[in-house]
C-alpha cells in the first residue's frame, strides 16, 4: 500500500534500496536477463529500473499503454517482454534500435476474460491464467499464437501459482478445495486434480528440488508448506508445514532463500524469515 519496491541484502537481509516512483500499488517485480528489474503497478505503468551502487537506482523507461492495472510483465525471451493487465489485454514489447522497449503487438481477450498471471515455461512457450473464466492458455513465444486452452482450472487471482516439476509437468495452485492441478506440457492436457487445502496462494520452486507454497485451509489458517512430487505415483507429499505463519493474515508469497531459510510476505505488512 505504500507503492514502494524494497530490495534487501542477500546475506544480512538489511534494506538496501527503497524505490518509490510508482503512484499506485506495485503488483509484480521481475528481473531481466541483464540484471535490470521490471515493476508493474495499479498506476497502469510498467517501469524498467537499473540498480546502481550505493543504494541508488535509475528509472530507464516507463512503458505506457495499458488502460487499467498492469498486473505482471516478464521477459519471455531475450529483449522481448510480455505484460498483462485488467484491461483484458496482453502486450508484447520488443527492444528497438534506440535500446527502448516498444509495443509491437496487443492481444485483446474476448468475453469476460481478465488475465491474472503469466509464466514462462521454456524459450518456446508460455502460459497465462484467468480468474474470470478459469482457463489456462498456452502461447507460442515466437509468433504469439495461442497453442491450446484448458478449461475449468480455478486459480487464485494474481499470485505466483505456477511451478515446473520437471520439463513436462506444470503444477498450478488451485482454489475452492482444488489443491493442485498437474498439467502435461507436451500434450497440453490436465493430468490430475489433487484436492487438498482450500486455496493455494503461491507456489515457488525450492533449491532442494521440492516446492514451497502458501496455503489457506478449511479452518481459515494461513500456512507455509513444502511438498515433493512422486513421479511414479503422480502424487504430492507434504514434507513440512508451518501453520499460522502470519497470525491468520494472507500469505501472498513465499521464497526459498537457501536450503534452510524461507521468506514469507503477508498482508500484515511483514516479511518473516523461517528456518525449516
Amino acid at each position: 500500500n505504500d507503492n514502494s519496491i524494497n530490495i534487501y541484502k542477500k546475506d544480512s537481509y538489511e534494506l538496501e534500496i527503497s524505490i518509490k516512483d510508482h503512484k499506485g500499488s506495485v503488483y509484480c517485480v521481475s528481473e531481466l536477463k541483464d540484471g535490470r528489474i521490471i515493476s508493474c503497478s495499479s498506476d497502469k505503468t510498467i517501469k524498467i529500473i537499473k540498480l546502481l551502487d550505493d543504494g541508488k537506482y535509475q528509472i530507464e523507461q516507463e512503458l505506457l499503454g495499458h488502460k487499467s492495472y498492469a498486473l505482471k510483465a516478464i521477459e519471455i525471451k531475450e529483449n522481448v517482454l510480455v505484460s498483462i493487465s485488467y484491461d483484458k489485454t496482453m502486450k508484447i514489447w520488443k527492444l528497438n534500435k534506440e535500446n527502448k522497449f516498444e509495443n509491437i503487438l496487443t492481444i485483446i481477450f474476448q468475453r469476460s476474460d481478465s488475465y491474472s498471471n503469466i509464466f514462462k515455461i521454456s524459450k518456446y512457450e508460455f502460459v497465462t491464467s484467468s480468474f474470470s473464466d478459469y482457463s489456462i492458455k498456452f502461447w507460442n513465444s515466437k509468433n504469439f499464437f495461442k497453442l491450446a486452452t484448458i478449461e475449468n482450472v480455478e486459480t487464485e487471482s494474481t499470485y505466483n501459482n505456477f511451478c515446473l516439476l520437471d520439463n513436462d509437468i506444470l503444477c498450478i495452485g488451485g482454489k475452492s478445495s482444488k489443491g493442485f492441478y498437474l498439467i502435461k506440457i507436451s500434450s497440453h492436457q490436465l493430468l490430475k486434480t489433487i484436492t487438498g487445502p482450500n486455496t493455494i496462494y503461491s507456489i515457488t520452486p525450492c533449491i532442494d528440488g521440492l516446492f514451497l507454497c502458501s496455503i489457506y485451509d478449511e479452518n481459515s489458517n494461513y500456512s507455509i508448506a513444502k511438498y515433493e512430487y512422486n513421479f511414479e505415483k503422480k502424487h504430492l507429499n507434504k514434507v513440512v508445514e508451518k501453520e499460522k505463519a502470519h497470525d491468520n493474515s494472507t500469505i501472498y508469497s513465499c521464497i526459498d532463500l537457501n536450503k534452510r531459510i524461507i521468506a514469507s510476505c503477508s498482508s500484515d505488512y511483514t516479511i518473516k524469515l523461517w528456518e525449516i
